[in-house]
């Protein structure tokens, strides 16, 4: 049910492919597995998502979209999958980030998130000139931090629509135990 839900929200590959803005592609966007809804492609484009989502600040997008489409997984589940961090939830996941960071580093001492970036005459891009060495102390710990909860999204991330994937073949499976029949 959730998967006929899915495919109506999913452009028809047609449109895609009559689409103008899209020719410049060429034949690799036409490929079938970046619009298929199974198991293999959802899972790939989850974990490639939900990477990009922690690596890059910017353009995940982008990156996600290369990446799905030389891995020939779901394009629009690797692209909506990046979403993970959002300005919502960019906060919370940096910090989170930084902390991870820092128990691994071993920097007790720099286990403190600088002051917030307060704007000084010049204007804001001067206040992050002037605490410059306080942002940068949050770096190696920051990036530490971003690397494990890409690798470990993206593996939570592809195991989890694995299992989820094969629930309603369990249960149809068992119901049909109940029954008495023997599965096909």
């Amino acid at each position: 049910m959730a998967r006929k839900f899915i495919q109506r929200l999913l452009p028809q590959p047609d449109r895609i492919r009559n689409n103008r803005s899209l020719r410049w592609l060429g034949p690799a966007i036409h490929d079938p597995n970046l619009w298929r809804l199974n198991r293999r492609s959802v899972a790939g484009a989850v974990a490639v998502g939900a990477f990009f989502a922690f690596i890059l600040p910017f353009a995940q997008f982008l990156a996600a979209g290369i990446t799905a489409v030389s891995l020939r997984v779901n394009l629009p589940v690797a692209v909506t999958s990046t979403l993970i961090t959002n300005p919502l939830t960019f906060g919370p996941w940096y910090y989170l980030a930084y902390k991870i960071g820092a128990l691994i580093t071993g920097r007790p001492g720099e286990d403190r998130v600088p002051q917030a970036v307060q704007p000084v005459a010049g204007g804001w891009w001067d206040g992050v000139v002037a605490n410059l060495d306080q942002v940068l102390a949050m770096g190696t710990p920051l990036i530490v931090g971003l690397a494990l909860l890409a690798v470990v999204s993206a593996m939570v991330g592809y195991f989890l629509v694995h299992l989820l994937w094969r629930i309603p073949a369990y249960l149809r499976l068992r119901r049909l135990r109940r029954k008495g029949a023997r599965p096909v």
